[in-house]
């Protein structure tokens, strides 16, 4: 199952944009992957963006199975960098 996962701080404009973009895509499109949000000021964000290697804000990867299949980093995906992932 396809998982995206998104990295960033409350008080992140562009974090927030990148997390709505997803679940506004998320409906329109109706994939099934599950969409996570970790807030990096929090010890949970902060374990998992090290696990993942996340070294900046936003960043948003798409797993497959646990393999991570892609990763966009500093800035939000456009629709059609991502949806070709998520079919």
């Amino acid at each position: 199952m396809k998982q995206i996962y998104v990295f960033g701080k409350t008080d992140c404009p562009v974090c927030k944009d990148a997390c709505e973009k997803l679940m506004y895509f998320k409906e329109k499109n109706k994939f099934a992957a599950q969409i996570k949000y970790y807030d990096m000021e929090t010890v949970d964000g902060l374990t998992e963006g090290a696990y993942h290697e996340v070294e900046e804000i936003p960043t948003v990867i798409i797993f497959d199975d646990n393999k991570e299949l892609i990763r966009w980093v500093k800035k939000p995906p456009v629709s059609e960098e991502f949806l070709p992932f998520l079919t």
